[in-house]
């Protein structure tokens, strides 16, 4: 299971982790992270890890099995090994664009009072689905 610092602290930017897994398909599994997984209709945190002898773009990040969070590589990237300590740093501007979308959606269904049916959160622009019958 990865611990999601972001639930104790959504103003946190980076971390230092440890690297726990690294599939196949080009995902890094770390101890823990930063990087809010996509669900819900938000999308995924992107950034990048970094180790003393490399770094990698995170593209993506979405839910594992086991309570595992899936830090998605660039394709062609350069995979840490397990064990490798990392620094993990989201692309903060991008994600407090993310932030401010998601707390003005919610504002929105104040105003419409309806129920929402469905929805989407982008950094640059939102979509909330209502029920107005």
């Amino acid at each position: 299971m990865t611990i999601r610092l972001y639930e104790s602290d959504m103003q946190a930017a980076e971390c230092a982790a440890t690297v726990v897994a690294v599939t196949d398909d080009n995902q890094v599994v770390l101890d823990q992270t930063v990087f809010y997984a996509q669900g819900g209709g938000q999308p995924g945190d992107v950034g990048a890890l970094s180790w003393p002898d490399g770094q990698a773009e995170v593209t993506n990040t979405t839910k594992g099995e086991e309570g595992s969070i899936l830090h998605h590589l660039a394709e062609g990237a350069i995979k840490p090994v397990v064990g490798t300590r990392i620094l993990a740093s989201l692309d903060w501007d991008r994600r407090y664009r993310l932030m401010r979308m998601h707390t003005g959606l919610h504002l929105l269904c104040t105003v419409v009072g309806a129920p929402v049916t469905g929805g989407s959160i982008g950094a640059d622009k939102g979509r909330l689905d209502f029920d107005l019958t």
